[in-house]
């Protein structure tokens, strides 16, 4: 326990000592850098989205046209999904447009403290929902998939989903650390310009 803790203390030292060398100016601009990054990773975001959304209403219009009820319920909760999340992300670059950096350090602390609850929020249960209904509108796919292609194949493809499912979620998570690490950042400069 004695070693956690002075583990602890040594890091929050080393943190305070890298910031302690910085003028307001340049943890202002350190502050600002993290915020564009961020700003860029919604954008990005975006991007992949749309063309997910884009390539899969494709292939379900042109390619492989479902017929069956509980086939277009899961094509409606993956599409959806996807569009769904896009106006998150919109909406969070929106949110992030507004944090005023030339303003009072205070003003600016507590705009950043609320984007970064903002995004915690869309991170945790609104993520975990978005996938789980895409997952489950993925899986409402195979009854009618069993009726054109060989049951081999299906079950190849459901565990594929599986496969290609947990790195997608090791990649976005790995992504998620490091667009909180950088607003946790923006959160601690902005206070500790206070």
């Amino acid at each position: 326990m004695d070693n956690f803790e002075s583990l602890q203390s040594a890091w929050k030292d080393s943190k305070q000592d890298a910031h302690a060398g910085m003028t307001a100016k340049d943890m202002q601009h350190f502050a600002m850098q993290n915020h564009s990054k961020s700003k860029k990773f919604h954008l990005g975001n975006v991007a992949i989205l749309a063309l997910v959304c884009i390539g899969i209403s494709l292939f379900f219009y042109f390619i492989a046209p479902m017929q069956e009820a509980i086939s277009r319920l899961g094509i409606v909760l993956m599409v959806g999904g996807l569009v769904v999340r896009i106006v998150i992300e919109l909406v969070s670059h929106r949110k992030a447009d507004q944090i005023e950096f030339n303003v009072d350090t205070k003003t600016t602390a507590l705009q950043a403290s609320k984007f970064y609850n903002w995004r915690k929020r869309i991170h945790g249960p609104v993520t975990v929902t978005i996938v789980s209904l895409y997952s489950l509108g993925f899986y409402l796919l195979t009854p009618e998939f069993l009726d054109y292609i060989p049951k081999f194949w299906v079950v190849i493809m459901d565990i594929g989903y599986v496969i290609i499912a947990v790195i997608l979620t090791i990649v976005i998570y790995t992504g998620i650390k490091k667009e909180m690490a950088a607003l946790r950042e923006i959160k601690d400069i902005r206070s500790e310009l206070e």
